[in-house]
């Protein structure tokens, strides 16, 4: 259950500086180490908790954002356990007044906790949303029963409710349904107005939900979901099984020329963005606004390929792979670093390379790396790409491992328990397509060949997880050898989808899916389905062609279920906000990139 800040909010969106939370709750038996949440306010654009109430077996937690010209951080302040987790209902009140929490459970004795830092007196919620029993996550959901949940400003709401011949379900605002629910009977007696009768199900197509229905249920069996009338709206209480429905235009994002790589990342406390390789001289940042992407700020690039953006500790980067060269004819790809005061990325390091296609951002052992794809030098395609290590006492990333590539396309890192891995995804040697992709493992503090894959002009790799079972997607472009006669359908290919085999201890093949001139695949989820969808190129005749979208169907494997117009589509990016789930891809053959909203049913 979640509603937006301004509902409550409307006049000022300041969080008081002085407040209560009051809630009346019945929780079952938790695992030693679970935390589940009661209330969150949660920043929609950045998903950064502003403030939070939590609880495990042994804690109650109480978490806010705190700020200062240092940045952000979390705060929490946490109580011993008040002996919640007994399946018994409890009524507890924490007041919040500067620097001072206190925790009063059932009319007890308060406790007091006099923290460092205080609660903050200029907290903003704009743009925030509440959630009740959840962090917006499908981790730390509530899982008892909550009979009252009271946010009130002013000083400790403590006399308002104590003292109170029953402690435990005292009262301070509650809804009328449950009024009368006077706790579990004792021995033989007998509840004298048994809330059962006070609630109605109603099943069936959905009611009206108004005065006459506030407080009843609905259950949609059509959607097994069930929901409560709260004011004019119903309210989901079981969430119902999302399942993709059909996907429709959002938007028509148009660039500044055809666009190469697409990367959609988040700020904190700033907001959603895109960056757009462009193959002109300009390359674009966007801002996710009102539900549309608008432009931001304009970068020079050089045919840029591909944005990855990282962090380092509070650092904000975003790394360009430039495919030619500048205007004195130096190949550089450029780091930028965001600048929190400008509020715009501003160039940090460049570092020469060659016809970069990719860049790769990853950590190991608290080690920060960046894995730069060299396509090729000249004519010449085999050739180093390289391993970059950020050095903390120069503050900048230094060279630390080659490897030889044949036309590099992309890297991906991944880790499989104590396993680092990084594979690359090799095009062209020359003089053909049909080469070897590389898997490495970080051993000794250097990667080393693990395992080879035959591709054909391999462009991308995409790892990903179905349950314990891990996959690897590659994304074959183009089946080529300079001794043979160039033909139509040596486009539309197989492209393939392996497994890793523990036993084995390698990835076997699970799946070989047709493409036509496959340049990425991207991996996402929509409820509990789990979806792959390909960047379908060029068929040979055309870069009109569709990109298909496949959902994962157990033993089957992966399904086509929606074919989506494209033209000479280049990468995918999936997101999501509040609003919904979204994907994202670029045309390398028109100034325009596409937003897609998916549908649930």
């Amino acid at each position: 259950m979640s509603f937006p800040a301004s509902r409550i909010f409307s006049q000022c969106d300041l969080f008081p500086e002085e407040f209560s939370i009051v809630v009346t709750l019945r929780v079952p038996h938790l695992p030693p180490k679970r935390n589940e949440y009661l209330l969150t306010v949660v920043a929609e654009e950045s998903d950064l908790l502003l403030l939070g109430l939590r609880f495990s077996p042994a804690q109650l937690h109480f978490l806010f954002l705190r700020e200062d010209t240092a940045g952000a951080w979390q705060t929490r302040v946490s109580f011993r356990s008040p002996a919640l987790v007994d399946s018994r209902w409890h009524t507890l009140v924490l007041a919040v007044s500067a620097g001072i929490f206190s925790l009063t459970t059932d009319c007890g004795l308060p406790v007091d906790i006099m923290a460092d830092v205080p609660f903050p007196a200029t907290l903003s919620v704009r743009g925030a949303r509440f959630f009740v029993g959840s962090r917006r996550r499908a981790k730390g959901l509530f899982t008892g029963l909550v009979r009252q949940l009271v946010l009130l400003p002013g000083s400790d709401a403590t006399p308002r409710l104590c003292p109170s011949r029953n402690a435990p379900l005292a009262v301070l605002s509650i809804p009328r349904v449950l009024q009368a629910l006077t706790g579990k009977p004792e021995d033989n007696e007998v509840l004298k107005y048994p809330y059962e009768t006070n609630i109605r199900v109603t099943l069936g197509p959905r009611p009206p939900c108004t005065e006459m229905e506030d407080a009843q249920f609905w259950f949609d069996a059509s959607r097994k979901g069930l929901y409560l009338c709260v004011g004019n709206e119903w309210v989901s209480v079981l969430a119902a099984k999302e399942r993709l429905d059909y996907v429709e235009e959002h938007q028509n994002l148009f660039t500044n020329s055809e666009t190469l790589g697409i990367e959609v990342f988040r700020i904190p406390q700033v907001g959603l963005f895109v960056a757009t390789a462009n193959r002109k001289a300009t390359s674009a940042v966007y801002k996710w606004t009102e539900g549309k992407f608008v432009s931001y700020q304009n970068i020079p690039t050089h045919q840029a390929q591909a944005w990855r953006h990282f962090t380092i500790g509070k650092k904000i980067f975003l790394a360009v792979a430039n495919f030619e060269p500048d205007e004195k004819g130096q190949e550089f790809s450029v780091i930028y670093k965001w600048s929190h005061r400008k509020l715009k990325f501003t160039p940090y390091q460049s570092i020469a390379t060659h016809s970069a296609r990719d860049w790769e951002a990853f950590e190991v052992d608290g080690e920060h790396f960046l894995a730069v794809a060299n396509h090729r030098e000249g004519d010449n395609h085999n050739i180093d790409s390289v391993i970059y290590k950020w050095n903390p006492a120069t503050r900048l990333f230094e060279a630390n491992q080659t490897i030889a590539t044949s036309g590099a396309y992309d890297w991906e890192f991944f880790s499989v328990g104590p396993y680092s891995f990084l594979v690359v995804a090799n095009t062209f040697n020359g003089t053909s397509t049909k080469v070897h992709s590389h898997l490495y493992i970080r051993l000794l503090g250097s990667f080393q060949l693990f395992q080879s894959f035959p591709t054909f002009g391999a462009a991308d790799w995409e790892v990903f997880h179905i349950g314990e079972r891990i996959f690897l997607a590659v994304a074959n472009s183009h089946s080529y050898d300079v001794e043979m006669q160039v033909q139509n359908d040596s486009y539309v290919i197989n492209s393939v989808i392996y497994e890793l085999n523990v036993t084995a201890q390698a990835f076997v093949k699970f799946q070989d899916i047709l493409t036509c001139s496959a340049l990425d695949w991207e991996f996402f989820s929509v409820g509990e389905d789990y979806f792959l969808v390909v960047a379908n190129s060029f068929d040979g005749r055309s870069f009109s062609v569709n990109s298909i979208i496949y959902r994962w169907q157990g033993y089957e494997g992966f399904v086509a279920v929606h074919s989506l117009p494209t033209v000479g589509c280049r990468d995918w990016e999936a997101f999501s906000t509040t609003a919904g789930a979204y994907l994202i891809y670029s045309s390398a053959k028109e100034p325009l990139s596409r937003v897609l909203r998916l549908r649930t049913r």
